[in-house]
């Protein structure tokens, strides 16, 4: 049975009284970023490819922005592959470090 956005499965329904406070205000802060994407897409901030939203695009934007990302994650995969056959491996120090330098700017 597949559910829609706003059906939960009723193994995952949580009772609002057996939440604590810390869970209820990560599900409220989650409410508020969806709320504040929503306000960003509306104002027009956040679009899709080519500078407009996914449901404005024609059928030929919406497969040519599909392959393009199809094709991107097979690059991607291809050289993780080729760099663990070479012996190359990443720490997550250095991970950690690329994190800190990229959300520096």
């Amino acid at each position: 049975m597949a559910f829609t956005k706003k059906e939960v499965d009723p193994k995952f329904k949580v009772d609002r009284s057996k939440a604590t406070k810390e869970e209820l205000d990560e599900a409220l802060a989650l409410l508020a970023k969806k709320r504040e994407h929503s306000a960003r897409i509306k104002a027009g901030e956040l679009k899709g490819s080519y500078g407009v939203p996914w449901s404005e695009m024609t059928k030929e934007q919406k497969d040519k922005a599909r392959k393009y990302a199809a094709r991107r994650l097979v690059r991607q995969s291809l050289l993780t592959a080729k760099a663990a056959a070479q012996g190359i491996t990443i720490t997550d120090k250095e991970v950690d470090a690329e994190i800190a330098r990229r959300t520096k700017k």
